[in-house]
């Protein structure tokens, strides 16, 4: 029997390499590590949370689909389950700033991490300039539409590589890529702009204009 998850979590597999060793950071049910072990080839998965209730459900669905021996289900905050052979991370779900949190004061942990998967709800931006600083570069990025709301999914693996403020805010993929969804995504991020600053007071100079700025570069690109 096949597990079924939502659109997000099934275009996020497509991110993730046959023989890949993740770990899975506020995995909730597991459901994205059972899909993984079904769907690709020679997948070991660590599924970890911070809370003893999702994980209590974890356990049970991997024991109903009987996949006991391929993912390993641990307590523990951020990456701190982590174990020496695990090359990929995985985190979806969470604002960007605490993903980015996660990874910055955990680096040590790191080492053996070749490539990061990411799907934030928020602070996208902040996401690509800090995963960037910690020696990785984008090897690939999607938006998916799932429930209504456009989320990013980001794959880093380790390499440098230099992008400008375009880059950053917007993606460098999707920006070369431009498929009608990032055209929707970017007429959202232009009228949501428009509103703040029509409600931003004219005292908060340095935003007013960082606001601007980002507009005018929306304008450029649709």
């Amino acid at each position: 029997m096949k597990l079924k998850i939502n659109h997000r979590l099934t275009e996020l597999a497509t991110f993730i390499e046959d023989g890949s060793h993740i770990i899975d950071v506020g995995c909730d049910h597991a459901l994205l590590d059972i899909y993984l072990v079904q769907n690709k080839k020679n997948i070991r998965a660590i599924a970890s949370d911070a809370k003893e209730g999702p994980l209590k459900q974890a356990q049970e669905n991997v024991k109903k689909y009987q996949l006991q021996k391929q993912i390993t289900l641990k307590l523990g905050n951020g990456v701190e389950p982590i174990e020496e052979d695990i090359d990929t991370v995985v985190i979806s779900g969470m604002g960007g700033a605490l993903m980015v949190g996660i990874l910055k004061y955990q680096t040590h942990l790191l080492k053996s991490v070749k490539t990061i998967v990411l799907s934030p709800n928020s602070d996208v931006e902040f996401v690509r300039r800090e995963i960037v600083k910690l020696g990785y570069m984008i090897d690939n990025e999607k938006l998916v539409l799932d429930h209504g709301f456009i989320y990013p999914i980001i794959r880093f693996v380790k390499g440098k590589k230099h992008y400008s403020k375009q880059e950053y805010l917007f993606g460098p993929i999707l920006l070369r890529e431009k498929d009608d969804l990032f055209i929707r995504y970017l007429t959202k991020q232009k009228e949501a702009t428009i509103q703040l600053l029509s409600i931003l007071p004219k005292k908060y100079l340095k935003k007013r204009y960082q606001l601007k700025q980002k507009l005018k570069m929306i304008t450029e690109i649709l």
